[in-house]
């Protein structure tokens, strides 16, 4: 199935993307987009475990099944003041 992702802050800088189609098994959760996420941007700070996901502009947790042609926005912490 193929979801269409959106990338945020720092996480958008680190894959140098802002958006793309993202493939993924069948049944696929948020977990396991996470998974792949956690992959492409390494084991520091900012990885997938820090980010907080929407899907269709709500906020899900991991375990929330993925369809064909969702939204999923990647949105990292934020800091400031």
């Amino acid at each position: 199935m193929k979801v269409r992702v959106l990338y945020f802050g720092i996480v958008r800088e680190r894959l140098g993307v802002g958006s793309e189609v993202y493939e993924l098994e069948d049944g696929a959760t948020v977990g396991d987009f996470q998974c792949g996420l956690t992959v492409r941007l390494g084991n520091d700070n900012v990885g997938a475990g820090t980010v907080r996901v929407a899907v269709n502009r709500e906020y899900v947790d991991s375990s929330y099944p993925l369809s064909e042609n969702d939204e999923v926005a990647v949105i990292p912490p934020v800091s400031g003041g």
